[in-house]
């Protein structure tokens, strides 16, 4: 059992149950963990890269965690589903990710837009990388 896939799960349950109780800047941090932590699935799951070996290249790629996983997949993406939808795919998670830091670490107001916003955004990229990669 990948206990990283489960926390995706919850995590985006988690995020659904926040919006409902006016809670949303945890919410976006709960949607986009749960796109993320599906990404390192994915990685784990679908190309065979065990997390200790994710760990390991992560070190020497002088990437960040997020940066090397979210570029591995998008790469992955180029050569499965075309440059059209990689590129789709790493604007909206980036663009997820921004979400994320402003609610995490600036001090600005998360309202419901922005929160639904975040929601809506790591709905449509789970269920993209969940159809792309049979999971």
């Amino acid at each position: 059992m990948s206990y990283l896939k489960q926390k995706s799960d919850f995590n985006f349950m988690a995020a659904n149950k926040l919006l409902q109780l006016n809670l949303f800047a945890p919410s976006v941090h709960c949607s986009y963990y749960s796109c993320f932590q599906l990404l390192k699935f994915v990685i784990k799951d679908f190309f065979g890269q065990d997390y200790e070996k994710q760990a390991v290249n992560i070190s020497t790629s002088n990437q960040k965690t997020h940066q090397y996983v979210v570029n591995y997949i998008t790469n992955e993406l180029k050569n499965i589903e075309g440059i059209e939808k990689s590129r789709w795919f790493k604007r909206n998670i980036n663009d997820l990710k921004n979400y994320r830091n402003e609610s995490d670490y600036e001090n600005v107001e998360v309202n419901y837009n922005k929160g639904n916003a975040a929601f809506n955004l790591a709905n449509e990229i789970r269920n993209y990388v969940l159809k792309s990669f049979n999971i």
